[in-house]
């Protein structure tokens, strides 16, 4: 059998079962048959033409990503510059400088009173009183200031305890000195005066 003679048997059966869904329903197969028609169509033309924006978008992402990468080092090339900027190590020391230089004691109110006969800084002249720096601690009259002999055979140590008993009445302290001072009763006064004397020294 060849085959024309097949065609010519296949051909009214083909005929029927199309006036078949004709007659049931002639839209669907008629949209069918367009859409089977179109795709054909459309599927060829769009695939090539799709196929170069793609592979040109897919070009555009690698650029950008090769951009995006070259200036984040160039932050962190600048944080280790940074690190080199920030660091006075030179300039502490000369702001520690001053902190070790010891600054001169403030004498307080009270010791206006002894300011009259004494003074209390190293390398001062004396008064009419010796000069009180350096004196706590020591033997009372000692040094170069002509004491009285009184004071000389004291033998007291200028302590806290001796200071206070000497400020509130040196008299009574050491009979036949030749200070004249009646003494200072207020004992914040004088605990005041004794810090300022254990400073200068």
């Amino acid at each position: 059998m060849t085959i024309l003679q097949l065609r010519d048997r296949l051909l009214p059966s083909v005929a029927t079962i199309l006036l078949a869904a004709c007659s049931n329903n002639q839209q669907p197969t008629s949209d069918k048959s367009a859409a089977a028609e179109a795709a054909p169509v459309v599927s060829p033309s769009i695939a090539p033409s799709e196929v170069p924006p793609k592979t040109a978008s897919t070009n555009a992402a690698p650029d950008e990503g090769t951009l995006s990468p070259s200036p984040s080092p160039s932050p962190s090339a600048s944080a280790p510059g940074a690190s080199p900027v920030s660091t006075p190590l030179t300039s502490s020391p000369a702001t520690q400088a001053p902190e070790k230089i010891a600054q001169a004691a403030t004498p307080p109110a009270a010791w206006a009173r002894c300011a009259v006969c004494h003074a209390a800084e190293k390398g001062a002249p004396a008064k009419l009183g010796p000069n009180l720096y350096g004196v706590y601690g020591h033997k009372m009259g000692q040094g170069s200031y002509a004491f009285s002999d009184a004071l000389k055979a004291s033998a007291l140590t200028l302590d806290d305890a001796t200071l206070d008993k000497w400020l509130e009445n040196p008299r009574a302290l050491v009979p036949g000195n030749r200070m004249s001072f009646p003494g200072l009763k207020d004992a914040a006064k004088r605990a005041e005066i004794i810090a300022y004397l254990k400073q200068q020294r």
